[in-house]
């Protein structure tokens, strides 16, 4: 994105805007923030106010160690481009998540963790976040989101971590302008802190330079964790696992029927040698193989299309699902039978 002298920006990794005065070098700005201090800051953690923002802040903090955002009143002026044709904005899912980042990436295991909440939608957040103590709710954050932006909550201390077995996440949706209503998200996560000591629950992701651990509050899936025991679910993966993958992605389903048609997105089904491969190359390779075959899929009259990803770290099925709700918003889509596939595919229903 390019800056100018006199820009309004937002900032990323933080609550507040400013204006862009002078640049220090190619790479960090200096800002005069709301508050009158003119400070640096990496331009790639700049985002640009597409229109008028007003902000009122009103802090109220409890006693407490918990770092509870602002209230804010929030004013915008929508620009022609955030809408269609028709003038109405046609986003019609917004995607919140709930991120624990490790603060020592050398020392995971024992690191203290800072929380964030990340809206990666193009609607703003208002949201209250809990954590149960017997039968009551003690209140973790609240606040504003603005679209597009992260804003860490608190960092919570290794020895803590216990104190968050149960945590529940209300959040509502809003924009100026026309838009599609949202149902509100009341949402509770069988945090299980167990799994956090281990340096294996953090890994690669979309939102953090670091290794962390990435919590998607507005999936629909079902969090069969809840109810099914870690020994199923590893007994499940290690019978996955034992099966030949051509007679593992097989099925009686596809054919001539045009009911359901199978498509393996494993890079191994795809080219012959994939080891001088980066990352990027290989998921570029799989997103281009997923398009190709939706996009034949809806013109052949598929009525239902399951793409097997596998677990992994998650990013393929993330960009999977992203590239559904911002391409083919008109399309259903939900985890193909965890009996068949265990957590590694996605069932797109086209008819």
């Amino acid at each position: 994105m390019n800056f100018r002298k006199g820009d309004r920006v937002k900032f990323l990794n933080d609550v507040g805007q400013g204006t862009i005065v002078r640049f220090q070098d190619e790479k960090i700005a200096l800002i005069l923030n709301d508050d009158g201090f003119e400070i640096p800051v990496l331009m790639s953690e700049l985002l640009k106010v597409e229109g008028d923002y007003d902000f009122s802040e009103n802090e109220n903090k409890d006693s407490g160690s918990n770092t509870e955002n602002s209230n804010q009143q929030i004013n915008v002026v929508v620009k022609d481009e955030d809408l269609d044709e028709d003038g109405l904005n046609t986003d019609k899912k917004a995607n919140v998540f709930f991120a624990l980042v490790p603060k020592d990436q050398k020392d995971i295991a024992n690191s203290d963790l800072e929380v964030y909440l990340i809206n990666d939608s193009n609607f703003r957040v208002m949201y209250s976040i809990s954590k149960s103590e017997n039968e009551f709710q003690s209140l973790f954050a609240y606040g504003n989101l603005e679209d597009n932006t992260k804003v860490i909550l608190d960092t919570i201390k290794r020895d803590d971590l216990n104190n968050f077995e149960e945590i529940n996440f209300q959040l509502m949706f809003f924009r100026k302008g026309n838009y599609f209503l949202l149902n509100p998200v009341n949402k509770t996560w069988n945090v299980k802190p167990a799994r956090f000591f281990k340096q294996n629950a953090f890994g690669e992701n979309d939102f953090f330079h670091e290794n962390a651990f990435v919590y998607e509050i507005t999936s629909e899936e079902i969090n069969l964790t809840d109810h099914i025991s870690d020994s199923d679910i590893e007994k499940a993966k290690k019978e996955k696992e034992r099966k030949e993958p051509q007679k593992q992605f097989k099925s009686s389903k596809s054919g001539a029927n045009h009911e359901i048609e199978e498509i393996d997105l494993h890079i191994h089904e795809l080219v012959d040698d994939h080891s001088n491969m980066s990352n990027a190359e290989i998921l570029d390779i799989q997103m281009s193989r997923f398009t190709t075959a939706l996009d034949g899929g809806i013109i052949a009259g598929i009525k239902k299309m399951v793409f097997i990803h596998g677990i992994g770290n998650g990013k393929l099925k993330h960009e999977i699902l992203k590239k559904l709700d911002r391409k083919y918003p008109k399309l259903r889509y939900q985890d193909a039978s965890f009996k068949e596939y265990g957590y590694g595919a996605t069932m797109v229903l086209i008819k």
